[in-house]
């Protein structure tokens, strides 16, 4: 019999259809000879001194698409990726890659964070991704995302070190400064709605014990500023670095990218202080001291043992901490004040004291900061809620969401109740910590553990 000529593929079958937009099943590999042309190969390895997260990270082309490419399927595969946190030695090892190293660890993490910021956005239950300013939020990160992978495929990995990308990465970081000021807003939109389903009586703060899903927004809110926190720091780290390795800020402080070799926790505090201060004066003509270990900050500052007390951190992190600490603490002892010194009388406002242990063994063992203060103090109902995006102590503070813009452009001592929680949000992110301890008409204490 004569042989029969091969079946052809999919004989008798319709052939598999893959669906508009989707991932292709492979990794591909960007050909040598030109960013335009792609081929089936082994992904390049990640250079082997980047951190443990940037190697468990996709090669620039494992999630390419076609030109009608799905992004919500690219995203949500980069989503399911790790993310993690940079340590202060993580950021300083970084010092020692090229710019084209550092390039592409912060083009990975970029990738990967930018998804799953739009992502953790998006998955917020019980409406609060639908609010106005939380879609805004999300559709920023959503079309930085798309600009970064476009980017990649357009230009390759050779590109990422080019100043055109810089300038992308830079856009990202400056087009995000007020994200902290959407969500806030976007939190207000969703106690609105809740409002108008629920009755204005509805306290989201109080009832958040019984509702889970008022703690799983909280703790979604918490990832998320984390991750924000990732991203932004790897922008400015690697841009400060590429600009220049080694640089002394205006006081003589050895930086390295975002990182003060020698910070002093008492200096960076003074320096809050007197921020801090001036909100005082301007909103109450008034402003209580400060004392560390039972002198002035200033005098202080110029002992020896504060000049012992270094070591490295992101300083900016730190100044925001206490900067948030020493509001809260400032405005507490002023009401306690004006309610204890009667009309017609000058109200004699205490100090707020700080206690940092001088042994040197001890500093380097635990490094912590105790504020205390003898303001108005918190019942155990109120400490409770410290921590809580739905709650602010302030009275004075915005009512609707369309308020929270003109009440942010005064630079408020406080109001919106994000101070403490993304505090305990950038104190955690080294593996420190901020716990609290008052008592009612007494007074707070504040540790600070970094």
């Amino acid at each position: 019999r004569p042989s029969r000529p091969p079946r052809p593929p999919h004989c008798g079958r319709p052939p598999p259809r893959r669906r508009e937009g989707a991932l292709l099943p492979q990794p591909l590999a960007r050909a040598a000879d030109g960013p335009g042309r792609l081929h089936f190969a082994p992904a390049e390895a990640p250079h082997a001194a980047m951190p443990s997260a940037a190697r468990r990270l996709p090669s620039l082309a494992t999630h390419h698409t076609h030109s009608g490419r799905c992004v919500l399927t690219a995203m949500a595969d980069f989503a399911g990726m790790p993310l993690e946190k940079r340590s202060i030695n993580d950021l300083l090892q970084m010092a020692e890659c090229s710019p084209e190293e550092r390039a592409v660890q912060l083009h990975e993490t970029l990738k990967v964070g930018l998804a799953r910021c739009a992502m953790r956005l998006s998955e917020m239950p019980f409406g609060f991704c639908n609010v106005p300013s939380i879609k805004r939020v999300t559709s920023a990160y959503v079309q930085d995302f798309r600009q970064v992978i476009e980017y990649e495929h357009r230009v390759g990995r050779a590109g990422l070190a080019q100043k055109d990308y810089h300038d992308i990465t830079r856009s990202i970081f400056n087009q995000h400064r007020g994200t902290m000021l959407d969500v806030a807003k976007g939190v207000f939109e969703f106690n609105e709605d809740l409002h108008n389903l629920f009755g204005k009586e509805l306290d989201l703060a109080e009832v958040r014990g019984d509702l889970r899903v008022i703690q799983d927004i909280e703790a979604s809110l918490d990832a998320f500023f984390t991750e924000r926190l990732t991203l932004r720091l790897l922008i400015s780290h690697v841009h400060n670095l590429n600009q220049k390795k080694k640089a002394e800020s205006q006081d003589g402080q050895e930086m390295v990218g975002v990182v003060n070799v020698n910070t002093q926790p008492i200096t960076i505090l003074s320096r809050a202080f007197v921020a801090a201060r001036f909100m005082c004066m301007r909103d109450f003509q008034m402003a209580p001291n400060l004392q560390v270990n039972g002198v002035t900050h200033d005098e202080y500052i110029l002992s020896e043992v504060s000049r012992q007390q270094h070591f490295p951190y992101v300083h900016t992190h730190l100044f925001y901490v206490f900067l948030e600490l020493l509001k809260n603490a400032a405005r507490a002892s002023i009401e306690r004040a004006q309610v204890e010194c009667g009309e017609g009388r000058t109200p004699q406002i205490p100090s707020l004291r700080v206690i940092v242990p001088e042994d040197q063994y001890m500093w380097n063992r635990e490094r912590s900061v105790k504020l205390a203060d003898r303001g108005t103090g918190m019942s155990r109902g109120v400490l409770s809620k410290a921590f809580c995006y739905f709650f602010s102590s302030v009275k004075a503070r915005p009512t609707v969401a369309e308020e929270v813009s003109d009440f942010d452009r005064r630079v408020p001592l406080a109001g919106f109740g994000f101070g403490l929680p993304i505090s305990r949000v950038m104190a955690r992110y080294f593996e420190g910590d901020i716990d609290l301890n008052s008592i009612p008409g007494k007074g707070t204490d504040v540790y600070v553990y970094l």
